[in-house]
């Protein structure tokens, strides 16, 4: 009786194409959406969270905090007063433990260009997959997620982006020379690009050297904009000749990042720059937290919404399939005619339901399976 039911099942169901399509692809959908907004809601709080632990304080210009904690952690967006090297020098003058700029104001083929300091590999465990760490103007590593996407290796020339096509005082692209490629360490870092904070400043244009400009035959004619003419490539024949424009105190950094060498240097931090005027000291585990409580809201909403999504796919379902009965009226009676069993009709029905659920629950993990893989790409 089982292989009966399943194989007359199978024959109303490939009977009717589109139907079976039209049902497996709704109930996949109600099924797996509410599954993959709890899953990827799951993902960006322990991705977000985890970054923001081991990012004890941050340091920057009083004002918008989650702009600060965005760049500085997460490399999106841009601080849009970002610190002057000055707030660097005043936290490693305090000695709270390892201090390291975060400078994050440029980009190379549109992957971000970190400018930070040697002791940020350290703090953040990063090791070096193949080649070694910039040691000089102009040498940058790869994260070894967008090394492996882009195809990039030590020796690879990166040409930085345009900030300003019309801003002759502006940096302009600078050829960067990849030195290494960092292993992949499931962070943010996989997927930017690190470079001295001296060599972000060549970006800035604050750091650059200037191609001679000689006269046209001696006639004493020719004038020119020594911003004009600036080095385009970062190498041993130029970087010798790079000089910085301005006092360094007021270079930018963007913030500096503190990891406090115990629980009381941690609090003397706080304590230093909880009344001062022009700076701030952020915690970002508590940033972070009050943006994924509003993640979490909306989770929480889109979850209810996609339960009466389920439920009137659910009812919608139910009415197809009693339409389907109707419309077999003929081959049911059929049925009963040539003797089949009175439970042979409901066995069918039954085993179409189970095969329509089923193929359902298997599309919705997939299409949930997919979405994380995407949602991990992208964090």
């Amino acid at each position: 009786m089982i292989r009966d039911a399943l194989f007359l099942a199978v024959s109303w169901l490939r009977s009717t194409p589109l139907r079976t399509t039209v049902l497996t692809l709704g109930l996949a959908l109600a099924l797996g959406l509410p599954a993959f907004v709890q899953q990827a809601a799951g993902a960006l709080e322990d991705a977000l969270l985890e970054r923001a632990v081991s990012s004890p304080i941050l340091l920057g210009r009083e004002g918008n905090e989650y702009d600060l904690v965005m760049n500085a952690l997460y490399f999106r967006g841009r601080v849009r007063n970002p610190a002057p090297a000055a707030l660097l020098d005043r936290a490693v003058a305090a000695d709270y433990g390892v201090t390291v700029p975060v400078h994050v104001q440029h980009s190379a083929h549109g992957i971000p260009v970190v400018g930070t300091g040697p002791e940020y590999f350290a703090a953040r465990g990063l090791t070096v997959a193949a080649g070694r760490l910039p040691g000089l103007l102009g040498e940058v590593v790869v994260g070894g997620g967008v090394a492996g996407e882009r195809g990039i290796v030590p020796g690879d020339l990166l040409r930085s982006d345009l900030t300003d096509l019309y801003d002759l005082s502006a940096g302009g692209a600078l050829g960067l020379e990849v030195v290494g490629v960092l292993a992949a360490a499931g962070s943010p870092d996989d997927a930017v690009i690190l470079t001295s904070l001296e060599t972000a400043w060549a970006l800035d244009g604050a750091l650059h050297g200037h191609v001679a400009v000689t006269e046209d035959g001696g006639s004493g004619l020719v004038e020119a904009s020594p911003g004009i003419f600036l080095f385009e490539q970062l190498d041993a024949s130029t970087r010798a000749s790079f000089h910085l424009h301005g006092r360094r105190d007021e270079l930018p950094v963007g913030a500096v990042l503190v990891f406090p060498r115990d629980r009381a240097a941690h609090d003397i931090v706080l304590g230093d720059f909880s009344v001062d005027p022009a700076w701030q000291a952020v915690r970002p585990r508590l940033v972070v937290g009050a943006i994924l409580d509003i993640v979490l809201r909306l989770r929480d909403l889109m979850t209810a919404g996609f339960a009466l999504l389920a439920g009137s796919t659910a009812a919608l379902s139910a009415v197809i399939l009693l339409l389907g009965l109707r419309l077999r009226a003929p081959e049911i009676t059929l049925m009963r005619r040539i003797g089949a069993a009175p439970g042979t009709l409901a066995a069918v029905v039954a085993t179409e339901v189970v095969l329509v659920l089923g193929a359902a629950a298997v599309l919705a993990l997939a299409l949930v399976r997919a979405g994380l893989v995407f949602l991990e790409a992208s964090l």
